[in-house]
């Protein structure tokens, strides 16, 4: 047997900034090194005439924030397919829990939605999880609910679970899992005609959104035993 990374990453917040929340975990069996996927990343960040070891944080690249903001239209669609590209090959699965905060009372049912949905998803597969020695959660503390989450659900349904913060630019399966969260709100603002106007100059439209990012990205979904 071999060991399991779980990284996990977040969109949204407990206030009211967002209007959805989602947690991704993408999964990836340590079987299967990563090592040649980003290499070939890197190469590629380099033939665009970026530092091959620069982090791709997926949200700020979509809305031309942060070191983005200067940054062309055709060099952001780029690095974000780049990116995309790696997800697609690493070898990787996902699964997302998206909740629509208007549904939720207050921040207590947001926590008790998503703690359910997790404890659900865990439950119903634990033989897939079980098939490890051990579980490693990847997480860099950003939000304290998705803490406590791991702390409360997922370190309670698996055993010989090993929980270590980290720094998403040292990981490139961390900055996949951003990318997996980041496309999965885009496919939840589509279906409700939301998406800003910095998200549709990017994708284009919702039929190019669907086409390039949201049907390729299905093969990834965690398949449930």
């Amino acid at each position: 047997m071999s060991d399991l990374d779980i990284f996990i990453d977040e969109s949204g917040d407990v206030g009211s900034n967002s209007e959805f929340y989602l947690i991704t975990l993408a999964l990836h069996d340590q079987a299967y090194p990563v090592m040649q996927q980003a290499s070939r990343l890197s190469e590629r960040l380099a033939h665009i005439g970026l530092a091959p070891d620069m982090a791709v944080h997926s949200g700020p690249i979509v809305r031309k924030e942060e070191d983005w903001h200067a940054a062309d239209l055709t060099t952001r669609r780029r690095v974000f397919f780049a990116m995309f590209d790696f997800v697609r090959h690493c070898g990787i699965s996902y699964k997302t829990f998206a909740v629509r905060k208007s549904e939720c009372a207050d921040r207590f049912a947001l926590r008790g939605r998503l703690a359910n949905e997790m404890g659900m998803f865990l439950r119903d597969n634990l033989s897939f999880f079980q098939g490890f020695d051990k579980v490693i959660v990847y997480y860099d503390n950003g939000q304290a609910l998705v803490t406590d989450l791991i702390n409360t659900v997922l370190c309670a349904y698996l055993s010989r679970v090993d929980v270590r913060k980290i720094v998403p630019r040292d990981y490139r399966l961390s900055q996949a899992a951003d990318m997996l969260c980041t496309i999965e709100l885009m496919g939840q603002k589509a279906d409700r005609s939301c998406l800003s106007r910095s998200e549709e100059v990017f994708f284009g439209s919702r039929r190019s959104l669907v086409k390039s990012y949201l049907r390729p990205m299905e093969r990834l979904s965690f398949r449930e035993t």
